[in-house]
């Protein structure tokens, strides 16, 4: 398939996907966000990946929304947009979940807001000791979104997950391995490496076992997982966030480089 913004390649039986927006630190993209999906589900029509190791190009992992093109970022008058209701297929997350292969991720700089959300969305997590982890949108007026709402809180607890939810406090690699978001940090140059040598040992294994206790693993955890996500991505919840003045407060304040000021309306 045709891909932009993001590169695959394969390494044996390592399937490599990187983010590709250097210039904006992966920031995502149309690209990327219908991309990573579609890619997915076509990657499950090839026997010869065992495993699939995704990271980023350049300094970031993924740095979330590109908060420029958020409705409100600006004082221009904004013309009236059409309405499309996702569906759950299009969600990362649900994506990565059906795809029955190890999806490894490799955090090389900063994952911060959906970003965020994308790095616990693969199945192991391998970080550099330069990652970055943050949960941003709250700190723009936004709600957390990206997989963060459902997958944060069964990673690290409810109430671990809400502190960095309500305060938007960054966590460097290893306050994120104390905690369990990454299960190791390596020095950077080591990252893909590392990331490979753990690809290559997990393909060498039983990939229909393997696969089975992926299945199982997710469908005791998230037993309306495509539910979770297909609420997450309801329409009217981005639509009502977005109309908010807190929002439009975040998205102005970030591009002018100064602190929000919210109102709570």
């Amino acid at each position: 398939m045709e891909l932009e913004d993001l590169l695959f390649t394969k390494e044996g039986n390592i399937g490599i996907v990187t983010l590709n927006r250097p210039e904006k630190l992966n920031a995502l993209s149309a690209g990327i966000s219908q991309g990573l999906p579609k890619l997915m589900r076509e990657l499950r029509d090839d026997p010869d990946v065992k495993v699939v190791v995704l990271t980023g190009a350049g300094r970031a992992f993924c740095a979330g929304g590109d908060v420029r093109g958020f409705r409100g970022a600006s004082d221009e008058p904004e013309a009236p947009r059409a309405v499309r209701v996702p569906h759950s297929e299009d969600a990362w997350q649900v994506a990565f979940t059906h795809y029955e292969r190890p999806i490894i991720g490799a955090i090389n700089g900063y994952a911060i807001g959906a970003g965020f959300g994308l790095a616990l969305s693969c199945d192991i997590r391998i970080a550099s000791d330069k990652a970055i982890f943050g949960v941003a949108q709250t700190k723009r007026g936004r709600r957390p979104d990206g997989g963060l709402n459902f997958l944060l809180p069964r990673i690290v607890g409810v109430e671990k997950a809400l502190d960095l939810m309500w305060t938007g406090d960054f966590i460097d690699a290893a306050e994120a391995q104390r905690i369990g978001l990454v299960s190791r940090v390596v020095p950077a140059d080591e990252l893909m490496s590392a990331a490979m040598a753990l690809a290559e040992r997990i393909a060498q294994g039983p990939s229909v076992a393997q696969a089975l206790a992926k299945r199982m693993v997710y469908k005791t955890m998230y037993p309306v997982g495509a539910q979770i996500a297909a609420a997450e991505m309801e329409y009217y919840s981005g639509l009502l966030i977005d109309q908010t003045e807190d929002a439009r407060e975040g998205a102005r304040s970030f591009i002018e480089k100064r602190e929000p000021v919210f109102k709570g309306r």
